[in-house]
This record gives structure tokens, sequence and C-alpha cells, in this order.
């Protein structure tokens, strides 16, 4: 949490990017490749924008082979002025970026362990993100959701929470609890000294 605090000031990341007009965006930050699940972030999003009129998509991140194709559906789907391509972000940019976004979307075919989710949840930013990133206390908690990869289900999960501004807030909350609560250092070294105990008042066989 240290590294997070202090987040930079709210509209600081749409005083960079003045073409978002300070309207409500879902924030992908990841490395633009086909494991990221840019094949449906299209489609999802787009089902959503048409649903809410000024909601944007930002997209960041080094493009790995993907943008191409990626913008490529974007533009076939009509949907171009809603989509920035803001390239890779690092440090308080990167915490900008995060701090201003309406929700973080990542919908991964496979990942081991995210920081890009766990950088959303700390602050404050709901996460919706496929059952490949292996994360379900996030819906546990309630603080986002983790959904079967197809652009229906995301793109309902982003109208859902564009449309609800008290549900939003209720997962925020409960994302910086999440993370405090379990994925903070001397919560780590707690849970791991308490597995050694266990482990140690085992009766051998």
């Amino acid at each position: 949490m240290e590294e997070l605090s202090p987040l930079p000031a709210a509209g600081t990341f749409a005083q960079q990017y003045p073409k978002l007009a300070q309207r409500p965006y879902v924030l992908f930050l990841a490395r633009l490749h086909y494991k990221k699940g840019l094949d449906i972030l299209p489609e999802a999003f787009a089902q959503a924008a048409r649903a809410h009129d000024d909601l944007q998509l930002v997209v960041a991140g080094p493009d790995e082979g993907s943008q191409a194709s990626f913008e490529q559906a974007v533009d076939q789907l009509g949907i171009t002025d809603r989509v920035h391509m803001v390239g890779p972000l690092y440090g308080p940019d990167k915490l900008a970026a995060i701090r201003d976004a309406l929700c973080f979307c990542l919908p991964s075919h496979q990942e081991g362990f995210s920081l890009a989710i766990i950088e959303a949840l700390a602050s404050g930013v709901p996460a919706i993100i496929s059952e490949g990133c292996h994360f379900p206390e996030v819906s546990q908690s309630g603080a986002g959701e983790v959904l079967p990869r197809n652009p229906a289900s995301f793109g309902k999960a982003m109208s859902r929470i564009a449309g609800d501004p008290d549900l939003r807030q209720r997962m925020s909350t409960n994302a910086r609890e999440l993370v405090q609560t379990h994925y903070t250092w001397p919560n780590i070294a707690q849970q791991t000294v308490q597995m050694y105990q266990r482990s140690l008042q085992r009766q051998p066989i």
C-alpha cells in the first residue's frame, strides 16, 4: 500500500488526455498480447458503449503483436472515437490512469498472479476479470466480477458498473479492504508463520 500512497489527485490522468473530456472510462492496462484477452475486448466494450453514450475505453501497454488486430476490430465496430490508445504507462502516470478509471478490465486467457489487478484493487478500482486470471477472491469479496471469457459477460459487467454508482462504491470499498486484509506484507508474513506452525503441529504417522 505504501507504493500507492498518496495516489495522484483525481482527474490527473484526464487532464493529460483532453480527448477523454473528463468522461468515465474502462481501463485495460497490460501488454498488448493475445494472451491478455484483446480478442474479446472490442466487442465487450462496444456492447457497453451502446448502453452508455459517454463511456470510454483506455488501452494502456506496450504492443506485443496484437495492437494492429485490436485496432482493426475497433474500427470495424465503429467505436474508434471511444477507444484511446495511450501506450505504455509507468510510475505516477500509471497510477493516475488507474486512479481515475471507472473499472479495470482484464479478460486474459491465463494469468499467474497479476500485479495490475492488485494495483487496481488497492487503488479502490473495481476489477472485471476472466476466470483465467485465477483470482476468485475478487468476486467472493464483492470487489468486482470474475467472468467466463466472452464479450457478452464482460460487456454486461461494464454496463452494470457504469450504470450503478452505488454498486461501484461498494466494490471500491471492498477492493481496498481485500488488498489490505490479504495482500499486504505484514498479513502475508503472518499467514506464512501460521502455515509453518500448523505444519509443525502435525503428528508424525
